[in-house]
């Protein structure tokens, strides 16, 4: 196999035993590159996403997607460019999205992926964020979920996040609304307020406890990180709130989850939890995606990403994830060296 025609790959080795991934989770696999057969093309893969929820998909477990089996590619939402089609409707050149995995390119139906056009002065990361399933997590989250109201006191979890930061900005847009976000450094705290988040609190704080309480009453709790804080929030609820149970990185790895005791707090309060994946609200995205444009036109909106570069880092990434190193979408380019321009346009 000549390397040009090689296709780098990272496949599931071996799932780990709870806790977190370790060196033998993956294995970098060389395969030769597929040639597309009648209605199919060749992409090549620009950006693979990383994201807390993969560390589920490793479980061989009953979930919203099956889980990823040992010796497959790794799942990843992806953004790449058409290299060669048998389709016709696409061509050469074309930007498209799907779930190409964790590899360098990807061979397959025209008929499952989505074309993507990027606006002029736009940004073709933003597929991968903003409009992509980051931002309509966000939109759907607060608003079909959430019932975002004008003057709710929104908190949100894992705030410095892909999903958090969005959402942040949302809800700080919103008529009135008050908003507390919370995150795991003072350099975080900085950039939530920087986005208009009221209130900011470090969850490491030693008085972190004590300054949650002292919030005000809670009507929407946008939850990323499940856990003690789910449980600090369900204690702080307002009559008739809701809470988006959006994600619970922090127990992902746990072997055994952080108990939760205020439940009952939910019947008091005549409030409401409730979990929710994206996809299941496709007819939605046109809207969300006019709102958040709208928004950013406004210069109410924008959009962050920590980005690493090379399929090699794609495991390494997904490790510093889980110790809070990024801020925003966490995106890995795979992008030629010379393609390589969002250093300078991030």
């Amino acid at each position: 196999m000549s390397e040009q025609n090689q296709n780098k790959q990272i496949v599931l080795n071996e799932r780990p035993n709870r806790g977190p991934i370790n060196d033998n989770t993956f294995k970098l696999k060389i395969d030769e590159i597929k040639q597309p057969g009648e209605g199919e093309v060749l992409v090549k893969v620009e950006y693979v996403s990383i994201d807390p929820t993969m560390r589920g998909w490793l479980n061989d477990v009953r979930s919203y997607l099956p889980p990823v089996q040992i010796g497959a590619v790794m799942r990843a939402t992806s953004l790449g460019r058409i290299l060669k089609s048998n389709d016709s409707n696409f061509k050469k050149g074309d930007l498209v999205f799907d779930t190409f995995g964790w590899q360098e390119y990807w061979t397959g139906p025209g008929s499952s992926i989505q074309k993507r056009v990027t606006p002029e002065g736009g940004r073709d990361i933003d597929h991968m964020g903003l409009y992509g399933l980051t931002g309509m997590t966000a939109y759907i989250g607060l608003f079909e979920i959430g019932q975002l109201k004008d003057g709710d006191h929104v908190v949100i979890s894992g705030a410095a996040g892909a999903v958090g930061q969005i959402a942040t900005q949302i809800a700080a847009a919103h008529s009135k609304c008050t908003v507390t976000a919370i995150a795991g450094s003072n350099e975080k705290l900085e950039y939530l307020k920087k986005l208009g988040a009221h209130n900011v609190l470090n969850y490491k704080d030693s008085d972190f406890k004590e300054k949650f309480r002292e919030l005000k009453q809670i009507d929407v709790y946008f939850d990323n990180v499940g856990g003690e804080i789910l449980d600090l929030a369900l204690a702080q609820l307002n009559p008739y709130a809701r809470i988006i149970a959006c994600g619970a990185i922090s127990a992902y790895n746990a072997e055994k989850p952080t108990p939760i005791y205020n439940y009952f707090n939910l019947i008091s309060m005549k409030s409401t939890m409730k979990g929710f994946i994206v996809l299941d609200h496709i007819d939605k995205f046109k809207e969300g995606s006019e709102y958040l444009s709208n928004l950013v036109k406004q210069n109410k909106l924008k959009a962050d990403y920590h980005i690493t570069y090379g399929l090699e880092t794609c495991v390494n990434t997904l490790k510093d994830m889980f110790d809070g190193k990024n801020l925003g979408k966490t995106v890995v380019s795979l992008k030629d060296e010379n393609e390589n321009e969002e250093k300078s346009k991030l």
